[in-house]
């Protein structure tokens, strides 16, 4: 019996010196074969699921599953993230900064929309006080300038590990983006060419961090960008880019120069579709491949931690549900247009009314309409400006602007070019520069008055419940 325990110890020995002598040591000294990227873009404020729009309560289940499978991701939000929603709008977007900290995002790259409430608002989250919110990720900026200063509380780049490798995530804004912005808000601002900051950028990380993944998250989607950052030499190899802005469904690739096919993705706004990116390495450590996929959140469960933060703010929610009036028809985007600017006009007593078609988001069907619904069609804190207009530039206006502007209902036929009409108009128009000189010789006056409260009040007395 004892000799048969030797044996059967000694043929154990055997079997382990063998495996210790042929075994291969661990691939990538350790390090992970994949990592694996979320990215959302353009959220405009899509806090919880309602009907068939998925909230971040559902992006977060679909992240917690994807997790459980693969690991811990590198998380990205590529802008335009806080802006668009009642429950959002009324806090500066602080319930989504929130509910990212509880998801663990790595960054957050700032989008246009991040401007519309002042810049100062979205600040205060990386202040260092936690008593008005923080948030627990860099919000990237690499290319924006106040008076040709960087911000001091925005960085150009961060660096993650996942599964032991080093991850450097450059974030910038389109270039010109600064169009989109109104004018009072941005103004200071400089949106660089972001293509040389990138290129910068990305050898650092290569040659001083060392980084073994370099990703570029740009609000905005440019084919000219994301073919000059493809055509970067080695020294400045790019990985992945991620992009936002135009709301696209986008899974796009280029051929670097090493033969390595880059993935080029982006989301649906509003949490429609979240993107996936998964880079694979060899056995010799270096990158080989990468894929990519959407995913839609509708498909997976609220996450818990992330419905207890919407829980929080329930009864806001519930004020953004009250009922201000009825609709027995759809109403579309130029026909809410055209209310507006027929409820300014009828408030103000002006001769003409005018607001821009891109400050119209959404539409409204048949029904109830409720507070949130206001929000979510014109999301935007414009205020109303009152001011002259000479007739031949109203007449001016009205022909080269016309496509790109809602005017109440007037008689431009009739129009009287020596005569002065009084104008309401929203501020992002008044203010835009290729607005400006139409005004000119008359004196603004600013109102205290939202564009959007105006609607509300125009809504309650024309529109019964």
């Amino acid at each position: 019996m004892r000799k048969h325990s030797f044996i059967a110890l000694l043929l154990s020995l055997l079997v382990l010196l063998t495996a210790c002598v042929f075994t291969k040591p661990p691939t990538n000294n350790g390090k992970a074969d994949a990592v694996y990227l979320f990215a959302i873009n353009d959220t405009h404020g899509a806090l919880y699921t309602e009907g068939d729009y998925p909230g971040l309560d559902r992006v977060a289940g679909l992240l917690a599953e994807l997790e459980k499978n693969n690991g811990e991701y590198v998380k990205i939000a590529d802008g335009d993230i806080f802006q668009g929603s009642y429950i959002s709008n009324i806090h500066y977007g602080l319930p989504l900064l929130s509910a990212l900290n509880e998801m663990g995002f790595d960054a957050f790259v700032l989008g246009n929309h991040e401007f519309d409430w002042g810049l100062d608002k979205i600040a205060r989250y990386a202040d260092g006080d936690e008593k008005n919110g923080e948030a627990d990720f860099p919000f990237l900026a690499a290319n924006v300038f106040y008076n040709g200063e960087k911000l001091d509380w925005t960085r150009d780049y961060t660096i993650v590990e996942k599964g032991g490798r080093k991850v450097g995530i450059i974030g910038v804004i389109g270039y010109g983006l600064e169009s989109s912005i109104s004018a009072d808000k941005v103004a200071g601002y400089q949106f660089y060419d972001p293509i040389p900051i990138v290129r910068n950028l990305a050898a650092k990380l290569r040659s001083e961090e060392k980084c073994d993944l370099v990703i570029v998250a740009c609000h905005d989607y440019s084919q000219y960008f994301y073919l000059q950052v493809a055509a970067f030499s080695e020294a400045s190899f790019v990985d992945a880019i991620v992009c936002g802005h135009t709301h696209q469904y986008i899974e796009e690739e280029e051929l670097r120069e090493d033969d390595y096919v880059i993935p080029i993705i982006q989301s649906d706004d509003k949490n429609e579709s979240v993107g996936e990116i998964v880079f694979r390495f060899g056995a010799d450590g270096k990158l080989q491949s990468a894929s990519m996929r959407h995913y839609d959140p509708m498909l997976y469960k609220a996450d818990e931690a992330v419905a207890a933060v919407i829980a929080e703010y329930e009864d806001d929610i519930e004020a953004g549900e009250r009922v201000i009036a009825y609709t027995v028809e759809n109403l579309s985007r130029s026909r809410l247009g055209e209310e507006m600017t027929r409820a300014m006009k009828e408030k103000y007593g002006v001769d003409v009314a005018i607001i821009n078609t891109g400050g119209v988001r959404e539409s409204i069907g048949r029904g109830l309409i409720r507070v949130k619904d206001v929000y979510e069609v014109f999301p935007f804190d414009n205020r109303i400006i009152l001011t002259g207009i000479n007739g031949r530039q109203l007449n001016n206006l009205y022909h080269e602007q016309g496509p790109h502007l809602y005017f109440s209902s007037f008689a431009f036929y009739t129009i009287d070019e020596y005569a002065t009409y009084q104008v309401a108009i929203v501020d992002y128009v008044y203010y835009q520069s290729y607005y400006t000189d139409y005004f000119t010789g008359f004196t603004p006056e600013l109102t205290d008055d939202l564009m959007r409260d105006v609607f509300i009040e125009y809504l309650e007395i024309n529109y019964e419940q």
